[in-house]
């Protein structure tokens, strides 16, 4: 996997966060001071777990789905 370089967590990392959450019953205050993020952070991942599942928590591409200022082909090769 290609976790980017500021990263804070993998996602075995995140899947275990949200385990701590789900399973052991701790506060998203107290996985995040564990794992080393906010409590916001936590049940940001918390959230898309509960949506998604565990492929909820793989790295998702940060580059945009389309570029609205891209130069046509035809205006490029002129």
């Amino acid at each position: 996997m290609n976790t980017h370089k500021n990263a804070r967590l993998t996602y075995l990392r995140r899947l275990e966060m949200v385990q701590d959450i789900t399973q052991r019953r701790h506060t998203a205050e107290q996985a995040g001071a564990t794992h080393g993020v906010s409590a916001v952070t936590a049940r940001k991942w918390l959230a898309r777990y509960l949506a998604g599942g565990a492929p909820a928590l793989l790295d998702k591409s940060s580059r945009p789905a389309r570029s609205p200022r891209t130069i046509s082909p035809e205006t490029a090769q002129t």
